[in-house]
């Protein structure tokens, strides 16, 4: 399959606000939020992973086109003892299920070192799903814990979290 990741640039900012956009839509089924007033979602401080190096947004494409994104936080921007978070995980609906996903999240794995921790919203089954599948797949051990956090603009949130190590020598 043709996949491949691609690291989001200043010039791509509509594209990846505008994709931003689809993917705070699903996660209104979970988070209850709402658009604004102009039918779009508030991407809260979105655009600072196309200003700060400490973040890392990257295009999932396929046959040469963005059908999503991973975005992955580096310190300060992760919890003390933490060396990357993913952060967010989105394909269009059209391309679910059938490993698009995982192929990104490998791709992406490839070029981190360290603890790595990854979270999703506890209401959001599918995604505490397919993580779990993925670990599973890849034979990857976890450490997992739930907590509650404030998140800007939607209050009090479950979320579930998974640490890993990726050995610094691999």
């Amino acid at each position: 399959m043709d996949i491949e990741i691609a690291k989001i640039t200043k010039d791509q900012a509509d594209t990846f606000l505008n994709l931003y956009n689809l993917y705070l839509y699903d996660l209104s089924e979970f988070t209850c939020e709402d658009p604004k007033d102009d039918g779009k979602f508030d991407p809260t401080n979105t655009y600072l992973y196309l200003e700060r190096e400490e973040l890392h947004p990257f295009f999932v494409m396929y046959l040469g086109k963005p059908i999503g994104f991973i975005l992955v936080c580096s310190p300060p921007f992760v919890p003390e003892g933490i060396d990357f978070t993913i952060q967010e995980l989105f394909l269009l609906r059209k391309y679910r299920g059938n490993q698009i996903a995982s192929l990104g999240i490998e791709k992406v794995l490839n070029l981190l070192k360290g603890k790595v921790s990854i979270g999703q919203l506890v209401e959001n089954k599918p995604a505490v799903r397919f993580w779990k599948k993925y670990y599973e797949e890849h034979n990857i051990d976890y450490f997992e814990e739930q907590e509650t956090i404030e998140i800007d603009g939607l209050g009090l949130q479950k979320v579930i979290s998974q640490t890993f190590e990726i050995p610094k020598n691999s």
